[in-house]
């Protein structure tokens, strides 16, 4: 049994402005995850005492260990994760109201 959607007639601005709760609340979300992202990339930098896009161009250390490796590649999904969750973040500030109500 499928149960049909009820549409609900609200005028336009209040559709808008259900929309952009929506989106300040998922953007909080996701700049809490952002800063958890951030929080372990700083970690990384610090232990490889370089940036990634530096250790990127210059490769690991030829003596470097398995676990050096190993946290290579999460370093490398932090990252990914930063830069997904910043583009998401955009997206969601683009539905801002143009005059901030």
């Amino acid at each position: 049994m499928t149960i049909s959607p009820i549409p609900i007639k609200l005028p336009l601005q209040e559709w808008e402005r259900i929309l952009r709760l929506g989106a300040d609340g998922r953007a909080r979300e996701l700049e809490e995850e952002l800063a958890r992202a951030e929080q372990a990339i700083a970690k990384f930098e610090k232990r490889f005492g370089s940036s990634f896009a530096k250790v990127e161009e210059t490769g690991l250390s030829a003596g470097a260990d398995f676990e050096a490796h190993e946290a290579y590649i999460e370093w490398h999904s932090w990252e990914a994760r930063r830069a997904d969750l910043r583009k998401r973040l955009t997206a969601l500030h683009s539905l801002e109201s143009p005059h901030g109500d």
